[in-house]
């Protein structure tokens, strides 16, 4: 146990969190990320944990009062990578849309009925291997429109909602064409980032080592994509798995955060800070913070876990697999600071073999934000409550103590990456850390990689 001083600052300490309620899926499921929304209309955020379930279910935990109730299977017709939470028909419940990752690529779209039940999932075919879903009003008409990332294809298909729920075929974006190797697109999301008024996209491309954005025209079309390659670290270019984007610097622009994995080296966090043009997009990478020096840095999160109006970084590592959470001290130029983003040294807030996804979310209604981590191998969802003294005042309040950390689990049925036989997976001519970061993208937590048992139709080619 760490003790903390009772003279603690609010907002000014370490973050305190509790013992995590650890949630076990009921089959095999290879877990691979985890969303919330309010599914059942009871004013509590459910969760929902997308994975390469060979039986083709994805799990909902209804919320009791901060507390989840068991798994409940979802059928969703394939493997799934991701999950959207929203309304996508106007009718006031909540929707699932998921990314179906199949060499017949598809979402799977299961429409809510408001109390926590869902109707039969719909299908919307796709490129080769979905693994990601952003949902989003591409178009500017005020409903939300869906942007779907294939791995297997440089291709982002674009799905205009019709007003009623339902989708029309927009022109497809093409990312990392020109970029050395194969580009495998790995993670999107959506910001304006150029003030313009209309939402543009971004995507990591795990095998071109490039964060791409593709500029909104206003209209769901959008410009050729620009690639930028994250911070070099002792010469280091990191592979990248993922991306979360928000205002780190407080400039009222949107910043983007990427995992790096290296060779080598401490595991980084990757920071793009956006100079603020509405003429044109760029950024500035000359930033990157150690999170790690155990296991490789595969997902993130940002959210305000001390309650001072600032943006912190959940970094979720991989063999072995700790949480870690780097404190925002950057003090923008709005308050008198010179506005260079600043983090404390990485804390660890968890411990096991491979945090594959993370959210942040105020799962128990204290009105603080609590960490949730889906474990790939223990095949589990993790809930850390957090106890942090908040600044704003909201919370518990709790200042005491820290939680023992759980302790490593190990690998016994995976021992790590032998770099020594670690193939060049994106054909580039070298073996960097992108290979690290496909090999992991990859990664089943049953020793069954890629064993897609996918049944629907017959004669389908397995990945």
């Amino acid at each position: 146990m760490l003790a903390i001083n009772e003279s603690t600052v609010c907002g000014d300490g370490p973050f305190l969190f509790g013992p995590p309620q650890i949630v076990t899926m009921p089959t095999p499921h290879s877990p691979t990320m985890v969303a919330t929304g309010d599914v059942d209309g009871d004013g509590d955020l459910d969760v929902v944990v997308p994975g390469r379930n060979v039986e083709g279910f994805a799990y909902l935990m209804l919320n009791e009062g901060g507390v989840l109730g068991a798994p409940i299977e979802l059928t969703t017709g394939g493997q799934t990578d991701w999950v959207e939470i929203v309304d996508l028909d106007g009718d006031g419940q909540l929707d699932l849309c998921f990314a179906v990752r199949s060499l017949r690529g598809r979402l799977s779209i299961l429409r809510g009925n408001g109390d926590g039940t869902f109707a039969d999932f719909e299908e919307i075919s796709l490129g080769r291997e979905p693994r990601g879903v952003v949902v989003d009003d591409l178009d500017g008409d005020g409903d939300p429109d869906i942007a779907a990332m294939n791995h297997r294809l440089p291709i982002i298909d674009i799905l205009l909602n019709d007003g009623a729920g339902g989708f029309d075929r927009a022109p497809q974006v093409v990312v990392g064409r020109s970029s050395v190797g194969i580009p495998f697109p790995q993670s999107i999301r959506t910001a304006d980032f150029d003030a313009d008024g209309d939402r543009d996209l971004v995507i990591v491309a795990t095998g071109a080592s490039r964060v791409f954005i593709c500029r909104n025209q206003g209209d769901a079309t959008f410009e050729p994509s620009d690639g930028w390659r994250p911070s070099r670290v002792n010469g280091q270019i990191g592979g990248m798995t993922d991306l979360v984007v928000g205002d780190l610097d407080l400039d009222g622009d949107e910043d983007l955060v990427v995992p790096l994995i290296l060779i080598g080296e401490s595991s980084h966090v990757g920071i793009f800070e956006n100079r603020g043009s509405t003429s044109s997009i760029g950024f500035d990478r000359n930033l990157a913070f150690p999170s790690t020096n155990l296991g490789y840095a595969y997902a993130a999160a940002l959210g305000d876990l001390d309650g001072d109006d600032d943006l912190d970084v959940v970094v979720g590592h991989a063999l072995p697999g700790p949480v870690m959470v780097l404190d925002n001290r950057t003090v923008p130029i709005s308050a008198g600071g010179d506005g260079s983003v600043r983090f404390e040294p990485p804390q660890q807030i968890a411990n096991d073999s491979f945090f594959r996804g993370l959210a942040v979310a105020d799962l128990d209604g204290d009105c603080d934000l609590d960490v949730l981590a889906v474990e790939l191998i223990s095949n589990s969802l993790w809930v850390i409550p957090n106890l942090t003294p908040q600044a704003s005042g909201c919370g518990d309040g709790f200042v005491g103590r820290v939680a023992a950390l759980p302790g490593s689990k190990g690998l016994p049925d995976m021992p790590g990456i032998n770099l020594d036989r670690l193939a060049d997976l994106d054909r580039n001519g070298v073996v960097n850390g992108s290979d690290i970061a496909l090999f992991l993208a990859a990664m089943r937590g049953d020793s069954t990689q890629d064993a897609e048992r996918d049944r629907r139709p017959q004669g389908a080619t397995p990945q």
